[in-house]
């Protein structure tokens, strides 16, 4: 299953075309996709629910076409800036740099000019940093990375690749893994996590794997060097996990991996 059937079957539109737009802009893939999954559902052309009025030009939630959005311009002053597209341009500054290129109601526009912005903010302030950036807040900024590692999980198996993380760690300290998988997650099938010390001290995890329907699943692992070679536990997550999080002691530093497979 190729890139495209990826976002396709996660709910992408016109995913060739996210595909070329998101390279044109030098935007990773997973981050177009989680921009327009979150901003508009998908992709879809319409108008945003900021709380502003409409004067009765346009109706919140329906489709942007050209006249309509050119009447709610002419009055975006008196009435207030609303989302607009699939990226949901929403500040006058960013409408008119669209506008300049073609209008922002044009969908291959918006989706360009939103990518460009979200790179720039990326580029600027890294991947969390950019989606906050680009909405101003972390609770979106929180949302969007959990959905950008799904996409980039999902997206990492369809160019034939494991999806792998390694978080490298030292001392005793606590990570939180956002990994929804199977039930809890529309693209990536099953995950894995597992550990390993670099020793020479033994290192020990404890993991907590969280459903919002079926509860906790936990273990404890005791990891030993032999001979420079760590043990390496491991575990599927169950199906419905949604976020996995790891207590660890690694005197002498280790890994902690998790590893998705998409659908």
């Amino acid at each position: 299953m190729g890139r495209i059937d990826v976002l396709s079957r996660g709910g992408i539109l016109r995913a060739p075309e996210v595909v070329d737009l998101a390279a044109a802009a030098g935007l990773d893939l997973a981050a177009a996709a989680t921009l327009l999954a979150i901003e508009s559902n998908g992709g879809r052309n319409v108008w945003g629910s900021d709380g502003v009025s409409t004067g009765g030009i346009y109706v919140k939630g329906s489709e942007v076409t050209q006249a309509v959005y050119l009447r709610y311009k002419a009055a975006r002053s008196r009435l207030g800036a609303q989302g607009v597209g699939p990226t949901q341009l929403t500040s006058p500054g960013l409408q008119d740099r669209a506008d300049a290129r073609g209008g922002a109601w044009d969908w291959r526009v918006n989706c360009a000019v939103g990518f460009e912005i979200l790179a720039e903010f990326v580029a600027r302030y890294g991947m969390r940093g950019g989606f906050r950036a680009y909405n101003g807040t972390s609770a979106y900024a929180d949302a969007a990375m959990r959905r950008h590692a799904e996409w980039t999980a999902a997206l990492a198996t369809a160019r034939g690749e494991n999806m792998l993380e390694n978080h490298r760690v030292t001392g005793t300290g606590r990570l939180r893994l956002i990994c929804p998988v199977g039930s809890a997650s529309a693209i990536t099938a099953k995950g894995w996590l597992s550990a390993a010390a670099d020793g020479p001290t033994t290192g020990t995890v404890r993991w907590f794997a969280q459903s919002d329907t079926r509860g906790i699943a936990d273990g404890t692992w005791t990891i030993a060097v032999r001979q420079g070679l760590s043990d390496r536990p491991w575990v599927e997550l169950p199906d419905g996990t949604t976020q996995v999080d790891v207590q660890y002691q690694f005197t002498g530093g280790g890994v902690i991996a998790l590893e998705t497979q998409s659908r």
